[in-house]
């Protein structure tokens, strides 16, 4: 028994990611000398960032706090910034605007609010909490190799060496950039890891449009049925967008509706890919107010090529 399709409309529920700009050169990460101990306090990683005549020295007390705050080792915090933005020397600009303190290159654009900061300490501190959040640390994702694919989708191998290299000589361990004895994660961190019974994914999730690219709009189908011998009350559904390095938003249809038993419910999506990278998602049904995880964690993914007609980025120098 068939319900027609339903068109879930796009409300952003949670934007959290980052999108960032290719690496510097390995050549970058040649020119700095590590320390010859580990740093592993606000003083240590002061004297490193002055080493490498950074405009963020006398944040290490920033590093700390932050990475305390959320799980997260200062030397990956500070080797990201050395490999983004030669520890904010070089802050990405295009047509003359520059993003403000943003030596990460978190959402980088000049017109993203998000690619803008007031000072080190926000921008310092915004990272630490997306590294620790859902879209990284709440998703599996622990060692450098693990993050670079969605952090860096361009320029990954780079960003890899430039990144180990700088964790290294601070005394971090690439194989885990979690801080020892962090706060542990919420609950809600990642995708529900329930499936609701008796609803289930039939068939596979369906990408229209063959090869995406920036400026594309792409249109995502997939079914959901009752596999079991009663009614299933749904109090909404949920498709779970996760865009290069986590950029994206949720497309939620609030409407409460009841699947037969047998019964399948086809859903679309529609949305504009604004970014070159991974996409990827998963679905979520709401029952007696649990959000409950549909198919597997990864239920699509594709990657979408960049517009060919504009430049990636432009770097000057910091003064």
């Amino acid at each position: 028994m068939g319900i027609p399709i339903c068109f879930i409309r796009y409300t952003p529920r949670v934007v959290l990611g980052v999108l960032l700009i290719a690496a510097l050169a390995a050549a970058l990460a040649g020119a700095f000398a590590p320390v010859a101990a580990a740093a592993t306090g606000a003083a240590q990683f002061d004297d490193f960032l002055a080493l490498h005549d950074s405009p963020m020295a006398g944040t290490g007390d920033a590093f700390v706090a932050a990475g305390q705050a959320n799980g997260v080792d200062p030397a990956f915090l500070v080797a990201i910034a050395g490999a983004e933005s030669g520890f904010g020397q070089y802050l990405y600009s295009q047509d003359g605007d520059q993003c403000t303190f943003n030596a990460f290159n978190w959402f980088y654009g000049p017109t993203w609010p998000q690619s803008d900061f007031v000072s080190w300490d926000e921008a310092i501190g915004r990272v630490a909490a997306g590294l620790g959040g859902d879209l990284y640390f709440g998703a599996g994702l622990y060692s450098v190799d693990a993050i670079a694919p969605r952090y860096c989708p361009d320029g990954t191998d780079n960003w890899i060496r430039n990144v180990s290299s700088f964790m290294i000589a601070l005394g971090g361990d690439p194989a885990d950039t979690r801080l020892p004895g962090g706060p542990s994660l919420p609950s809600s961190a990642a995708s529900p890891s329930t499936q609701p019974v008796p609803v289930v994914l039939d068939g596979a999730v369906t990408v229209h449009g063959g090869a995406h690219r920036v400026g594309d709009v792409v249109d995502v189908v997939f079914t959901i049925g009752n596999r079991g011998d009663e009614p299933a009350a749904l109090d909404g559904i949920t498709l779970v967008v996760r865009g290069p390095a986590g950029a994206g938003g949720d497309m939620e249809s609030r409407q409460p509706l009841s699947l037969e038993p047998g019964g399948s419910l086809a859903v679309s999506a529609s949305w504009p890919l604004d970014e070159a990278g991974l996409w990827s998602g998963w679905i979520e049904v709401d029952q007696g107010g649990e959000s409950r995880l549909v198919g597997e964690k990864q239920a699509f993914a594709f990657r979408v090529a960049p517009d060919s007609g504009r430049p990636v980025c432009r770097w000057i120098r910091r003064k």
